[in-house]
């Protein structure tokens, strides 16, 4: 639930009445099954940061990835990895990517 108190504390420090509205969090479940992740970076830090999606795959059933581009966290995986998706977030948030990531 940590990293879900994050994600709150996170996104409530960019509500300033239009931000919300034409940026945010998306949190889908999916047919494959699993999830899809979608938060807007736009005004941070990663807003120009450009990652290709990258995959991490053990078994049809154990499975994460991400990109970062056009401003946009997209994260996507089994069930069971929602939480670590939104890990990912958090530390891309907090540490940044390597500059050879950076477009």
């Amino acid at each position: 639930m940590e990293t879900l108190t994050w994600l709150q504390t996170w996104y409530l420090a960019r509500c300033d009445g239009e931000w919300e509205f034409r940026e945010g969090i998306k949190l889908l479940s999916v047919s494959n099954p699993g999830w899809s992740v979608e938060i807007s970076v736009s005004d941070t830090p990663l807003e120009e940061v450009q990652i290709p999606f990258t995959k991490f795959y053990r078994s049809e059933n154990d499975w994460y990835g991400y990109l970062l581009e056009d401003g946009l966290f997209v994260g996507s995986g089994d069930p069971t990895k929602l939480e670590h998706i939104l890990r990912v977030f958090r530390n891309l948030i907090e540490n940044g990517v390597p500059s050879a990531s950076q477009g």
